[in-house]
């Protein structure tokens, strides 16, 4: 009998580190479809500067805003998959450039959540970029120019279910300088609770115990 209860203790207890490290983000990895690169939309100061770029909207599924979708091997863009710590990328980044903006429509509960994502710049000028869920700005980054991907990272409480955006801001202006950070494998998990941590702990416990006497 108690071996039964430990063995759905601990089977409880993997079911919700599961769901607790599920991505709620949507193509984080942020794939396009682009053979180099394409503006979902063009940042209002790189309009201003160059009149057009090429722009397609919905070339990245689930992400919107007047950001740049780049394959990792565009040259123009200084061949982003290329850059120092290379792994941390994928196939496509989203280049925040200038006063752009990259954002996903997320509905979150009541909770902790652990938002992370890998950055890195091109050479040329270093850019600052702002993180913010809902309209609450949680903490601003900086790349530094010709930097290698490096992994960020933002922990957040919510009181009550919120739905907003999810929203990497630029914070520079196209006139002044030409800064562009790049944003790959975007990710919002659940963080459990002290009280599920425990009852995951004490399962995990139940598992060892019950797997030794069942070898006996």
């Amino acid at each position: 009998m108690i071996k039964n209860i430990l063995a759905a203790a601990a089977i409880g207890a993997a079911a919700m580190g599961a769901q607790a490290s599920t991505n709620l983000v949507q193509n984080g990895a942020l794939a396009g479809t682009t053979g180099s690169y394409i503006y979902n939309a063009a940042p209002s100061t790189v309009t201003a500067y160059y009149g057009s770029v090429p722009t397609q909207a919905g070339t990245v599924a689930d992400w919107s805003g007047s950001f740049v979708s780049i394959a990792g091997n565009s040259g123009p863009w200084g061949n982003p998959g290329s850059l120092a710590q290379a792994g941390l990328t994928s196939g496509y980044v989203a280049g925040v450039q200038a006063d752009g903006e990259l954002s996903q429509s997320l509905d979150l509960q009541a909770g902790t959540y652990l938002l992370s994502w890998t950055d890195a710049n091109r050479s040329g000028a270093s850019q600052s970029y702002s993180v913010s869920f809902d309209g609450t700005t949680y903490q601003s980054f900086t790349t530094q120019a010709g930097a290698g991907w490096a992994v960020e990272s933002i922990a957040f409480t919510l009181t009550q279910e919120e739905a907003g955006l999810l929203t990497f801001k630029g914070l520079t202006s196209y006139q002044n300088t030409d800064a562009t950070s790049f944003i790959d494998n975007v990710s919002v998990t659940a963080v459990p609770e002290p009280t599920s941590m425990m009852l995951m702990f004490v399962g995990s416990l139940g598992l060892v115990a019950w797997r030794r006497r069942s070898q006996v």
